[in-house]
């Protein structure tokens, strides 16, 4: 419980700053998401337990498998699925161990994490030492354990030096991203919007001085909903197209969802989206957030829970997208996630599944203040890039903005609550899709059936 209440003690700040929940509520939400997850490390402890008490043997097949089995339901399932903080996301900045991920996805490398942990616990518990069969097993287990970790290793050397083998610069997109710094407080207030717009078109201006093939804004750079607000709507574009250069710009949208009849009124739905505009300044596609923060942008279980929206009123009422839409710029395709859906392996590897060739993830982590989140968000996006062997270029309202390479690499990442243009050639994929991006969770889905495996293994020895 320490772990994920000092890990995930950002929340705090964003509950109370931004969501103006008082301190004492927004303490209870953070105990409650606490000892949700713990509850997966409990199961954890009590079924390795139960199932290595006849045989410690047991204890080292099944601690990596259970772990990952457990830890991937609790990314992936259910309207509060979440992986922040997932073990195998520790290891973004050692590049040679997360490599696998494009086979495994960044299970396969939290699972490698606890094998190479269940090893050692076993080479130094007494109580296992002490077992009539611990002599036996004792160094075939401690080779298998450095004989996959020194696999893994040299595997992740080898990788790195063939994503190294750079292409030809024809081959390159320049990217240039747009970090405008607007405070939360300013971004929404009517008196600011001219002014947030503005300062958005002084930075891309600047962009375009690098004659970059593609410019992005972040997540809802946009103080106004695009299309509803005709002024500004027009001005945008006027604005866009000055530059010559094809855009991408996080954007809330509004549709009607059918022409009314006479006496009923109009139904509306509200997305949050990235539109892609062409040299011109025309919208020539769009797409819509498909995974929605629960709290945040909607009211899960609207009907049980019809008292949360009288207690926040910031909360968004937001409509899910449906559709994994790909891009094209200079011949390049690309896909768009938006904010925390980078945490979802599946939902990433969709677009790359289609076609893209390089990823763009747009963002607010003001909600996030100064603290770890932000940190904790970019290395997240660090093994997306690596499962899919494709670059991703980040764009975010106060940082951290920056690019990271196809061997999960981060560059010329920026500081928070700053102003700044991020310009960098980014190498898009020029081969098939990656395993992992054809496959998916495959290797997740063999750490629950082994440990299903073991399971009944172990109770047959009972």
């Amino acid at each position: 419980m320490v772990f994920y209440a000092t890990g995930l003690s950002w929340v705090i700040n964003t509950m109370v700053n931004y969501g103006h929940l008082p301190l004492a509520v927004s303490w209870v939400i953070l105990m409650i998401m606490v000892a949700y997850l713990s509850l997966f490390i409990a199961l954890f402890c009590l079924l390795a337990r139960l199932l290595s008490r006849e045989n410690p043997l047991f204890f080292f097949l099944i601690t990596p498998v259970l772990w990952t089995s457990l830890e991937y339901f609790r990314s992936t399932y259910g309207v509060f699925a979440f992986s922040w903080l997932g073990l195998g996301y520790s290891q973004y900045s050692k590049l040679p161990l997360i490599q696998i991920a494009e086979f495994t996805g960044v299970y396969g490398v939290t699972a490698l994490i606890m094998l190479v942990n269940a090893g050692l616990f076993y080479m130094i518990h007494p109580g296992i030492s002490q077992h009539p069969g611990f002599k036996k097993l004792r160094w075939p287990i401690a080779g298998i354990t450095l004989g996959l970790f020194v696999g893994c290793w040299s595997f992740g050397n080898y990788a790195l030096k063939q994503q190294q083998l750079s292409p030809n610069a024809s081959e390159k997109i320049k990217v240039a991203l747009i970090q405008g710094n607007i405070e939360q407080q300013m971004k929404w207030d009517p008196a600011h919007k001219d002014e947030v717009l503005q300062r958005y078109f002084k930075l891309t201006e600047q962009a375009g001085q690098a004659s970059p093939d593609l410019i992005v804004w972040p997540e809802a750079a946009t103080p106004f909903y695009f299309g509803a607000d005709a002024p500004r709507t027009t001005l945008l574009q006027s604005e866009l197209a000055k530059t010559g250069i094809p855009a991408l710009i996080g954007s809330p949208f509004v549709t009607e969802n059918k022409i009314p009849t006479q006496g009923e009124r109009p139904t509306y739905s509200y997305f949050n989206s990235a539109l892609y505009f062409n040299e011109e300044g025309a919208v020539a596609g769009r797409y819509d957030k498909i995974h929605l923060v629960p709290f945040g942008e909607f009211v899960p279980f609207r009907k049980i829970l019809f008292f949360v929206e009288k207690m926040v009123v910031t909360i968004g009422d937001f409509s899910l997208g449906d559709s994994y839409d790909v891009f094209d710029v200079k011949g390049k395709k690309f896909g768009v996630n938006i904010c925390y859906e980078i945490i979802f392996p599946d939902l990433v590897r969709r677009p790359v599944k289609e076609g893209a060739q390089f990823l763009v993830n747009i963002t607010n982590d003001a909600w996030f203040g100064r603290s770890a989140a932000s940190y904790q968000h970019i290395a997240i996006a660090s093994l997306r890039a690596v499962e899919n062997r494709v670059p991703i270029v980040r764009a975010a309202n106060t940082g951290i903005t920056g690019v990271i390479h196809a061997d999960g690499s981060i560059h010329q990442a920026t500081g928070l609550f700053k102003e700044e243009v991020v310009v960098d050639a980014i190498a898009p994929r020029a081969g098939h899709p990656s395993f992992y991006s054809t496959v998916g969770d495959a290797f997740a889905f063999l750490c629950i059936a082994f440990t299903f495996v073991v399971g009944f293994l172990a109770r047959m020895r009972a």
